[in-house]
């Protein structure tokens, strides 16, 4: 009897877990296919999608390789693609393109061309046509040349060797101007997926990559406490965790997960111990509401910020690493309660990172919700 009792049990457990599941399957696709219908009718007559929230990105050519490189894999049981926004919007990236590079046709306006080249890369290596193979050649030599290494005056000794940033202007050859996590990584990624494999440009990143990664092996301070995380660059201003009381760049979840995803682009293995390290850490700061590792009392309040590009970012780390635990379904629960009537969604904290900006913020959703339907 009690055997018959436990099997009983256990086969409700089983079932409630299958509804469990449907029910956050259907609801990710209604989020997903609401956030679709929303960018599409946003997108403008010439194809891009343009701010009318940050003057920065009104022109569209931040925004627009963006927001097309989310909606792209949304697959069409969930929300058919528009044929001619498509192909609208491929035409917007093809000809505000410039010598391989997207968002310098103003030499007064630098609408950060590094990262609109990287994913305007993607979106052509996956969906653009032969017609295109030379100007995603142009833009992968345009994307190797912005890193910062002996070619452009920078020494094997400096804090920037090996990255990239975003792609300023008339940098004097041995200068360097702001560089990053985010940039290096999204430029890995897409010359990556560009099949540029340059294991000489690989190991230049790895190299920064591991400057910005608090592990044993690290050269700097021996106070320092290993713990496996990223912080998000060399410089003090950009780190929005700050320092410890030993005056240490913080580990933070967002520049973690930019560093796993930069070592899987570089070639790294999910079992190699720079992926492994920083996985660890994620698993000790697990929370998904706010990225883990900024302080409670941060005056800029970076932990409300970054909501959208913390969620965006662990999904994709969850996705790459087939993470285990039921992350799908409270990331559904997280968005569903900020899910507006018209399928938008914004930060009302987001303004410095632009994710006040509902086209941003629902591009993000949608990328959020393709790696939960995976």
């Amino acid at each position: 009897m009690k055997r018959k009792f436990v099997f009983l049990l256990t086969s409700l457990v089983f079932l409630q877990c299958g509804r469990d599941q449907t029910h956050r399957k259907s609801e990710a696709e209604r989020i997903l296919a609401a956030s679709c219908e929303y960018l599409w009718k946003h997108q403008s007559e010439d194809g891009g999608w343009h701010s009318d929230v940050h003057g920065l990105m009104r022109s569209g050519k931040t925004l627009t390789p963006f927001i097309l490189f989310a909606l792209m894999d949304v697959p069409d049981s969930v929300f058919q693609k528009p044929k001619e926004g498509i192909k609208n919007a491929l035409e917007f990236i093809r000809s505000h393109t410039k010598d391989g590079v997207l968002g310098l046709d103003d030499p007064d306006i630098l609408e950060y061309p590094n990262y609109s080249t990287a994913y305007a890369l993607r979106v052509l290596v996956k969906h653009g046509s032969r017609e295109d193979s030379s100007v995603i050649r142009r833009m992968v030599e345009y994307l190797v040349s912005q890193q910062f290494t002996e070619r452009r005056g920078i020494a094997l000794s400096h804090a920037a060797y090996g990255s990239w940033g975003l792609g300023e202007l008339r940098i004097p050859k041995g200068k360097v101007g702001h560089v990053d996590i985010s940039h290096t990584r999204h430029i890995l990624q897409a010359l990556n997926e560009a099949g540029y494999g340059s294991a000489d440009m690989f190991k230049k990143a790895t190299r920064f990559l591991r400057l910005l990664q608090k592990h044993p092996s690290h050269e700097s301070s021996p106070r320092k406490a290993f713990d496996g995380g990223f912080y998000f660059a060399p410089s003090s201003e950009d780190n929005k965790a700050g320092r410890d009381s030993l005056n240490v760049f913080r580990s933070y979840a967002t520049p973690t997960c930019g560093g796993i995803l930069s070592m899987l682009a570089t070639g790294h293995s999910t079992t190699d111990e720079p992926v492994q390290s920083a996985v660890k850490w994620l698993e000790a700061h697990p929370s998904l509401e706010y990225p883990e590792g900024i302080p409670e009392n941060d005056p800029d309040q970076w932990r409300k910020v970054l909501f959208f590009q913390h969620l965006s970012s662990r999904a994709e780390v969850y996705r790459a690493l087939n993470w285990k635990g039921d992350w799908r379904s409270e990331m559904v629960r997280l968005l569903a309660v900020r899910h507006a009537k018209d399928g938008s969604f914004s930060n009302p904290y987001g303004a410095p990172n632009k994710e006040d900006d509902p086209l941003l913020a629902t591009a993000f959703v949608t990328g959020i919700m393709k790696d939960l339907l995976w």
